[in-house]
C-alpha cells in the first residue's frame, strides 16, 4: 500500500508540473488522467491526454504537440522519481509487421497490437469526439 501511494503522490505531482508546463500549447487538451496497475509494476501506468476533436487531435500529432506532451510528462514523472525503467519497452522478438488479423480495420489491429506489444509506462492521446462517436461519450466502455 505505501509503494502505491507514493507512486500516486509522484504521478500526481509529475502530472501537475507537466500540465503547467504545456498549459499554452494549442490545440487545447480538454481532459486528461491516468490508472493502471503500476503498484503491482510500475510499466502498468497509461496516461490519457483527450483533445475536443479529431481534427484537434490530427492537428496536435501533425504538428509534434502529441510527442512533446509524452516527452514533458515521462521527463517529469522521472525527475519527481518515477522508474525510469518503466517508461523502457521491454524487448520484442516477434516482428509485429508480418501479423495479419481477419476481419478487422487498421485501427482495431493496431489497437489489438498496442495491447500486447506496449510493456511499458505510456502516454496515449484520443479525442472526445471519438469517445461520443464509438461509445457514447462513455469513459468507461470506451477505455476498457
Amino acid at each position: 500500500m505505501f509503494f502505491h501511494r507514493s507512486l500516486t503522490r509522484i504521478i500526481e505531482k509529475g502530472l501537475k508540473k507537466s500540465v503547467d508546463e504545456i498549459s499554452d500549447c494549442t490545440p487545447r487538451y480538454v481532459d486528461y488522467f491516468y490508472y493502471g496497475a503500476y503498484d503491482t509494476n510500475p510499466r502498468h501506468l497509461v496516461i490519457w491526454f483527450i483533445f475536443d476533436t479529431d481534427n484537434d487531435l490530427e492537428e496536435a500529432r501533425n504538428s509534434g504537440l502529441c510527442d512533446r506532451i509524452t516527452s514533458v510528462v515521462i521527463t517529469n514523472l522521472i525527475s519527481e522519481g518515477y522508474p525510469k525503467e518503466a517508461f523502457n519497452a521491454l524487448k520484442n522478438d516477434v516482428n509485429t509487421e508480418i501479423i495479419k488479423f481477419a476481419d478487422t480495420t487498421q485501427e482495431q489491429a493496431q489497437n489489438i497490437m498496442n495491447r500486447f506489444s506496449h510493456s511499458c509506462g505510456r502516454v496515449c492521446f484520443t479525442s472526445k469526439e471519438d469517445i461520443d462517436n464509438k461509445a457514447n461519450g462513455d469513459y468507461h466502455l470506451y477505455f476498457q
